[in-house]
């Protein structure tokens, strides 16, 4: 089978398995607003990054049905590398499920405080306050490599990485607000986005509460620490994924 009829299927695959997973857990555990304390209003940011979304995927229905289309962005990529999509995509599932499994019920489709929200340390949250959003990053990274495509590439990875940036900016300003200096101490030893090195990690004595998709849980909310900036890891990274 010739090889890019094959990339092609499997970036298809990768946006449906995106959209079921993600609308799985939106039917199974959607919050109502009775529950909600507080939520994510839409913005202009939030408008961007949903016509950004748009332009991606239509840039790859015109890669899936008329790729000479847009010929013009292809890159040349070796069929090793363009496999390596295949791999990030699947540690961002692996990522992904690991994290929705921790959240159970303190998960939400958007970024929110809920009257019942706990707090999850277990998982991947002993490491990371946003292993979801991390999980978003790797996956949604896959089509530059599967499609082998600049434009393509460039506007998932963009879309993505703006939405997770204001999606974090929100939340860790929201348990900032509400939650005090405990969560300073939460935020001092794990990661945003990215695991922090052993030799500065260890289990946080106070743990997160969570607010979205990307926020964690063991104790009811008003016993929730908050935010704080985060210190330590840092010079070594960009300072959002920190």
């Amino acid at each position: 089978m010739n090889s890019e009829l094959v990339f092609r299927f499997l970036l298809l695959l990768l946006l449906a398995v995106f959209v079921l997973h993600r609308g799985y857990y939106t039917r199974k555990l959607g919050q109502s607003e009775a529950e909600t304390i507080r939520v994510r209003e839409k913005s202009p940011d939030q408008q961007v990054t949903n016509w950004m979304n748009v332009l991606a995927l239509l840039s790859s229905a015109v890669y899936l049905i008329a790729p000479q289309a847009i010929a013009w962005a292809a890159l040349p990529f070796p069929d090793r590398l363009r496999w390596v999509g295949v791999g990030v995509a699947v540690m961002g599932f692996a990522l992904l499920q690991w994290a929705h499994v921790a959240l159970s019920r303190n998960w939400s489709d958007r970024p929110r405080l809920l009257s019942e929200q706990q707090l999850v340390t277990t998982g991947p949250y002993r490491w990371v306050r946003h292993p979801i959003y991390t999980a978003f990053l790797l996956i949604l990274r896959a089509p530059f490599f599967l499609s082998a495509n600049l434009l393509v590439g460039l506007l998932w990875i963009a879309s993505t990485a703006l939405e997770v940036a204001a999606r974090v900016r929100y939340e860790e300003a929201l348990l900032a607000a509400h939650f005090g200096d405990n969560y300073r101490d939460f935020l001092a030893h794990t990661g945003r986005l990215l695991a922090r090195s052993v030799r500065t990690s260890r289990r946080p004595s106070h743990s997160q509460m969570t607010t979205d998709s990307s926020a964690p849980a063991t104790r009811k909310a008003s016993q929730m620490p908050n935010d704080g900036m985060s210190t330590g890891q840092g010079r070594l990274m960009p300072r959002w994924l920190r």
